[in-house]
């Protein structure tokens, strides 16, 4: 499969110079991109697009050509598949839909394409999706404008072109990006099961999300996802009857047993999300060091979330060990009123010194008993802090990094404050902000699930 992601020549079958030409789309975003093979756009009269020579045919040109990406009608597919045989074109992005989806006719091109492929030695990907993307080489294949993103370590398998795309939205606003993106859409010829055995092997990829509707080869998924030694996060959807109606005129998915594949997933280790966004919050947990045990630290500046982090860390199995008398003894010089009562969940409310919150935040992973932390802050970005205050106003999420870098402990940080200024932060933090406890304390159980596993 390395010719699918890394080809020296792309011929866009369907590319013409008109304003809403779907192909136009896919050649100007390799270009913007900046994919450095060769580009032939294929049209009816033969135009030029983006300043490229055009062809009217596969056929009429010269070179080889490593992969074809076709947006065609559904009824003009074949034809363009019997031209990719006859070049010798053994890799195909079939992006055009109205087949299986949509039943009658479709279902028989369906069969049509499916056989041809068979026939010819031709893999495809497809049809009825967004294609491929490699942000390694500038490979953009969906017909939909979409700006240069830099390249990441998470790569992505959707069956829903338009949720795949959400889902890079999701690294957007975390300013991450990802490394590679599959949009498998009917999955007639290659399925997750094939780009998942792919991205498993990948070197660049670290953590592979998936969006399935239906898993074709259950068996085989088991056993391929029980070799990959990475990450593999997912969200099965098309688990209720109306489900499984609007699954088959999408994609045309079929239901499967919700149980059997929770049962794979569980010998597998496939981590198993049941929200859009946590695809991207718990494959992003991945940042931070490993959870090499199941003992926790509870931090908090406000004693109710304390109280929210113990009740969230004993539904997920966590150990809170207490922490040690000389330990407590040495964070009373930090508080002031002497009121509250320290220990594990560890409430700092009465600390006001930034410095005193980030001494805590080390002693505590300096603990052989301790694995690894939750802190959860809460700051109102517009709010002016003078007296006893002001030094709430540092900020000390940089610090929290570099404490995790010393130790190679994780520390799961939740920050409660305004969208703006989470968003800034976010942004430069090289490690995930959470925006509520319960996504802080799920991550961290994530890590020491998929670290206990794999020790």
């Amino acid at each position: 499969m390395e010719k699918m992601f890394y080809p020296d020549s792309v011929a866009v079958v369907g590319a013409s110079p008109h304003a809403n030409n779907h192909g136009k789309n896919i050649v100007k975003n390799l270009k913007r991109w900046g994919f450095e093979g060769r580009i032939y756009p294929i049209n009816p009269r033969g135009e030029d697009v983006e300043g490229l020579k055009g062809y009217s045919s596969i056929l009429e040109i010269e070179d080889g050509i490593d992969l074809a990406v076709v947006i065609v009608p559904a009824k003009a597919v074949p034809s363009v598949m019997d031209d990719c045989a006859k070049k010798n074109i053994q890799w195909m992005v079939i992006s055009s839909g109205g087949f299986s989806e949509y039943g009658g006719e479709g279902d028989e091109l369906t069969r049509e394409i499916k056989e041809k492929a068979q026939s010819y030695g031709i893999r495809f990907v497809g049809p009825n999706g967004l294609g491929i993307i490699n942000s390694e080489n500038g490979l953009c294949l969906p017909f939909l404008n979409l700006s240069k993103k830099k390249t990441g370590s998470i790569s992505i398998i959707s069956q829903s072109g338009g949720l795949g795309i959400s889902l890079m939205i999701f690294l957007d606003n975390a300013n991450r990006s990802f490394n590679k993106f599959i949009s498998v859409g009917n999955k007639v010829n290659m399925d997750e099961l094939d780009f998942l055995e792919y991205l498993g092997r990948d070197p660049n990829t670290k953590v592979i999300c998936m969006f399935i509707e239906s898993v074709v080869r259950g068996e085989g998924f088991r056993e391929v996802a029980s070799q990959i030694n990475k990450p593999i996060i997912v969200y099965k959807a098309n688990t209720t009857e109306l489900g499984a109606k609007a699954a088959k005129s999408h994609t045309a998915s079929l239901v499967n047993n919700d149980a059997v594949i929770e049962g794979v997933f569980r010998q597998t280790g496939v981590i198993r999300v049941n929200t859009i966004r946590r695809l991207v919050d718990m494959a992003r947990a991945f940042e931070l060091p490993p959870m090499r045990g199941n003992r926790v630290a509870l931090i908090s500046q406000a004693g109710g979330y304390t109280v929210l982090l113990a009740d969230e860390a004993c539904r997920k199995g966590f150990e809170f060990p207490p922490l040690s008398d000389e330990l407590v003894t040495s964070f009373r010089e930090y508080v002031r009123a002497d009121v509250i009562r320290l220990g594990n969940p560890l409430d700092l409310g009465d600390v006001l010194s930034g410095d005193a919150v980030i001494q805590a935040i080390d002693q505590v992973l300096a603990q052989e008993y301790i694995d690894g932390a939750v802190a959860v802050f809460i700051r109102r970005a517009e709010a002016k802090r003078d007296g006893a205050y002001t030094d709430l106003s540092r900020e000390i999420y940089g610090e929290i990094g570099e404490i995790m870098k010393k130790y190679n402990k994780p520390v799961a940080v939740a920050l409660l404050t305004q969208s703006f200024y989470l968003k800034d932060v976010r942004s430069r933090m090289s490690y995930p902000i959470y925006d509520s406890p319960e996504d802080a304390v799920e991550a961290l159980a994530v890590l020491r699930d998929y670290y206990l596993r794999h020790s």
